[in-house]
């Protein structure tokens, strides 16, 4: 016996509505914890009746652009997807099946003569673009002189269209596609393929012939907003000096979504500054003064909104790599540059601890606090407070 289908039996802009929650691809984006996320799609609906199949497909279609991106290098998806963050739709066989694309992204060594079958390809959509070339802006600084061995071909297609149509990919579609390349510098060469504006092209390779920031300017501008948080810090404007912490990291080219630390560009501030403020000084230790004090003023802050526990994050994170780094445990290193910042840190962590209940820690973090700031008579007052709790 035949049962009527109930969403038949609704208007069809509801019909319509129904399959945009379903099948829009930033609806189907899942947090999987540490700042990773994952597409999970739910095609169900594809599989009930023809009508239905072609009401979702059309919305599925008008609603979702895909990019393909295809390399020779085996580790590419996993470099982009953990240390990116980009979060891939499809990856392995199923990409290469995968052929409703609007741009094909092919990434090569400059001389190399490759196959298609010595490509491996992932997908992204369309929304994750921008974080795709803005991981592969600041990996290229990582990894000076990477980008002048590679070749870029960008190819632009409408999957639906059909052979008698000639007609491009709507402007603003190709803008969306071709623009976030404008952040990758110093490419071998960059080729254009498919029916596009000159224009759109003509704005992305503007972009790309934006050199990258000096360090000097890099670290000015960093100073300036963090002077501009401890500004808003000291007015009682938390979230704003928050923001302005987040700011000030970015142009040290350390990335901060959520819980996360990205650390790019390590090699590019291994250098002398030539001019301006940091004249003659070390880029890499200015950056690191820099990025201590900021963490040290970010936790201030996290205590000023009662929420120890990003207080207390920030700070045993800051501090367990600062240990590992000079492999001396709780033993207090005077001659680091900005060590009384570091004090700070441990004073500030350990408070952090201590409103959350946990005495002995809050004890540990106090009694290196102490050695770095011996003359501080609130950190000697809470130290003291805390001798009980000695483990």
């Amino acid at each position: 016996m035949a049962t009527s289908c109930k969403l038949l039996g609704l208007p069809g802009e509801i019909r319509e509505a129904i399959y945009h929650e379903i099948l829009f691809s930033p609806k189907n984006k899942y947090d999987i914890g540490n700042e990773y996320k994952k597409y999970r799609f739910d095609l169900s609906v594809f599989r009930t009746c023809h009508q239905i199949y072609s009401e979702a497909r059309a919305v599925f279609r008008r609603d979702n652009i895909f990019v393909a991106v295809d390399t020779p290098w085996p580790d590419a998806q996993n470099y982009v997807g953990m240390e990116g963050y980009v979060p891939i739709v499809v990856s392995g066989e199923k990409a290469l099946r995968f052929n409703n694309v609007h741009l094909r992204v092919q990434i090569t060594p400059q001389f190399a003569a490759l196959d298609e079958a010595d490509l491996r390809r992932f997908i992204l959509t369309i929304d994750d673009l921008a974080s795709f070339t803005y991981m592969w802006y600041h990996s290229n600084l990582s990894h000076p002189g990477m980008n002048e061995h590679l070749r870029l071909i960008l190819k632009l297609q409408d999957p639906y269209q059909l052979a008698f149509e000639d007609k491009p990919i709507p402007k603003a579609i190709q803008r969306k596609l071709l623009e976030p390349f404008g952040l990758v510098k110093n490419l071998y060469q960059v080729v254009v393929q498919g029916d596009h504006y000159a224009s759109v092209e003509k704005t992305m390779r503007e972009q790309m012939a934006v050199p990258y920031p000096t360090v000097e300017k890099c670290l000015e501008e960093s100073t300036r907003l963090k002077d501009e948080g401890n500004d808003a810090l000291r007015k009682g404007q938390y979230q704003d000096a928050l923001r302005l912490y987040r700011e000030s990291h970015r142009h040290l080219m350390i990335i901060c979504e959520g819980r996360r630390r990205s650390v790019w560009g390590d090699a590019y501030f291994h250098v002398q500054c030539r001019e301006g403020q940091f004249k003659d000084q070390f880029a890499q230790i200015v950056r690191l003064v820099l990025r201590v004090r900021l963490v040290s003023n970010t936790v201030m802050a996290y205590l000023k909104l009662n929420n120890y526990e990003e207080a207390a994050f920030w700070g045993m994170r800051t501090i367990k790599i600062f240990q590992e780094s000079i492999q001396q445990g709780d033993e207090a290193r005077q001659d680091f540059p900005a060590a009384p910042e570091i004090g700070k840190i441990y004073y500030r962590t350990g408070v952090a601890c201590r409103e959350l209940g946990d005495k002995p820690r809050a004890y540990q973090m106090m009694k290196v606090a102490k050695l770095y700031l011996p003359h501080d008579t609130t950190v000697a007052k809470d130290f003291e407070a805390l001798k009980q709790y000695k483990p």
